[in-house]
C-alpha cells in the first residue's frame, strides 16, 4: 500500500492555485487504482452512469463530430465517445500525466488524442467542438466559473456539453447528509488503500463547495447555455447534466 501523506488542511480548496496543486498530487497518487476505486465508490454503477451520459448525447451531433472529454482521467468517457462516433475526432484533456499515461495504454485509445492541460485555460480555438463531456470534472475545476466560460468558448454553436458528477440536493438538510455519507464512504477506502482517509474524502470536500443542482443549472444559464436539463439516475447520488450552446 502506497501511503498518501498530504493533508487537506494544508490546502485551501477555495483558492484556484491551491486546489490545482492538490489535484496534481492526489491524482498522481490514485492513478494506479483509479479504475478500481471508481467502481468501489459507486457500488459498481460508474460504468453504467458513463454509458448513460454518452447514450443520451443528442443525435443531431452527426456521425463524425469533434468531441472533447475534460478531466478525462484514464479515458473511460473518451473511449465511449470514440466507440459511439468511430468517424469522429475525440480529444481527452487532463491535468495529471500519470492518469494520461494509463489512458494512452488502454485498448482502443489509439484513435484518441490525449493532451495535458488545465480546465481553466483550454488549449483550443473558439468553437472547436460539437461535444464537450466531463466525468467528475467540474467539481475538480480550480475555478468553476472560468472553466464553464472556457467550455462555452470552445463549444460550437448548436453544440452540447454533458457532465456526470456527484449530486448535492437543493434541499439543504439532504445535501448535508449526502456530503457526510460520501465523506465517510470515501474516507473508508482512502484509509484502506492509501493509509489516509482524506484521499477520497476529498470528493465530499469538493462537493460541499460545489453548487447544488438548482444553482448549477442557474449558473449554466447565466453563462449563456441553453436547453439545460439534469437527469438523476437511481439513488440520487449523481446527476447527468446537459446544456447546449445557442
Amino acid at each position: 500500500m502506497k501511503i498518501f501523506t498530504e493533508r487537506l488542511a494544508d490546502f485551501d480548496l477555495r483558492r484556484p492555485a491551491s486546489k490545482r496543486d492538490y489535484n496534481r498530487r492526489v491524482f498522481r497518487a490514485v492513478a494506479p487504482r483509479y479504475g478500481v476505486v471508481t467502481r468501489l465508490l459507486s457500488f459498481g454503477m460508474d460504468a453504467w452512469w458513463k454509458r448513460a451520459l454518452v447514450t443520451r448525447l443528442p443525435r443531431d451531433a452527426g456521425d463524425a463530430p469533434r468531441a472533447l472529454d475534460l478531466a478525462c482521467g484514464t479515458g473511460d468517457l473518451s473511449l465511449l465517445l470514440a466507440r459511439r462516433f468511430p468517424a469522429g475526432q475525440v480529444e481527452g484533456l487532463d491535468l495529471s500525466p500519470a492518469m494520461l499515461a494509463r489512458a494512452r495504454r488502454r485498448r482502443g485509445a489509439g484513435s484518441i488524442r490525449f493532451r495535458l492541460g488545465d480546465l481553466g485555460r483550454l488549449p483550443y480555438p473558439a468553437e472547436s467542438f460539437r461535444l464537450v463531456t466531463g466525468g467528475y470534472a467540474l467539481r475538480n475545476a480550480p475555478d468553476l466559473r472560468q472553466c464553464l466560460r472556457e467550455v462555452f468558448r470552445v463549444l460550437a454553436p448548436g453544440g452540447t456539453a454533458a457532465f456526470l458528477d456527484f449530486n448535492r440536493s437543493p434541499v439543504r438538510w439532504l445535501g448535508r447528509v449526502q456530503v457526510r455519507l460520501l465523506s465517510a464512504w470515501g474516507g473508508l477506502w482512502g484509509r484502506l488503500l492509501h493509509g489516509n482517509p482524506e484521499v477520497y474524502a476529498y470528493i465530499a470536500e469538493t462537493l460541499a463547495l460545489f453548487p447544488d443542482r438548482a444553482r448549477f443549472e442557474a449558473l449554466l444559464r447565466e453563462l449563456g447555455f441553453r436547453r439545460v436539463r439534469s437527469r438523476l439516475p437511481p439513488g440520487g447520488f449523481v446527476s447527468l447534466t446537459f446544456a447546449g450552446k445557442p
